[in-house]
């Protein structure tokens, strides 16, 4: 009876563990874009990304990840990943900063007075920043950007691993497109164009 009452008490406790990771995996993510495209975009596809290689001095040990996501966005537009002679050279950039910190006093009244608690909240701007190239230009000495895309959203936390694929999801409609203006675009990590970016 013991241990039936035991299983009974570890399978109540994982349910609620699980239903506890389901609820954190679910957030709102708004992220603000502009975008710049040329008025007629080359027809070539194929692309090779340029981003903080970790293999080299100043690299980004996430990138590697960080590529995989943002190869599946543009295969997703029709775009071809290759190895050498590409149309186009894909440059990223990220980073996280300006931080902002708030505090915030709420007063609850009581029989015997009222009473004040005081709460803290940080959050960070985190930034992505896609510039397509034109490969032969570049490889003239000249650099030609045939499209770009800009996106930022603030948050908590001071990484990108868990924000980066919501973002991308959010710029795909924008590859190849001009937004002057900031669009708002809102993404929920549970969508299911950010879950197939995140797939392995």
């Amino acid at each position: 009876m013991g241990a039936a009452v035991a299983i009974a008490v570890v399978s109540v406790i994982s349910m609620f563990v699980m239903i506890g990771h389901q609820i954190a995996a679910i957030g709102r993510v708004d992220v603000g874009i502009t975008a710049y495209a040329q008025a007629e975009l080359p027809p070539g596809k194929q692309f090779v990304l340029q981003g903080p290689d970790p293999r080299y001095p100043g690299g980004d040990p996430s990138w590697p990840a960080y590529a995989r996501i943002l190869t599946k966005a543009l295969e997703a537009k029709g775009f071809v990943p290759v190895a050498s002679s590409p149309d186009l050279i894909i440059r990223v950039t990220y980073r996280v900063g300006d931080t902002l910190t708030s505090v915030s006093t709420t007063t609850t009244t009581t029989k015997d007075g009222s009473t004040d608690s005081t709460s803290v909240s940080t959050t960070n701007l985190r930034r992505i920043q896609i510039e397509a190239l034109d490969a032969a230009s570049a490889a003239a000495g000249k650099q030609t950007v045939v499209w770009s895309i800009h996106a930022q959203s603030r948050g908590t936390g001071d990484g990108l691993s868990k924000v980066f694929p919501v973002m991308v999801a959010a710029m795909e409609d924008y590859v190849g497109v001009t937004a002057e203006q900031e669009v708002k675009v809102s993404k929920y990590d549970s969508d299911p164009e950010v879950v197939r970016l995140k797939e392995p």
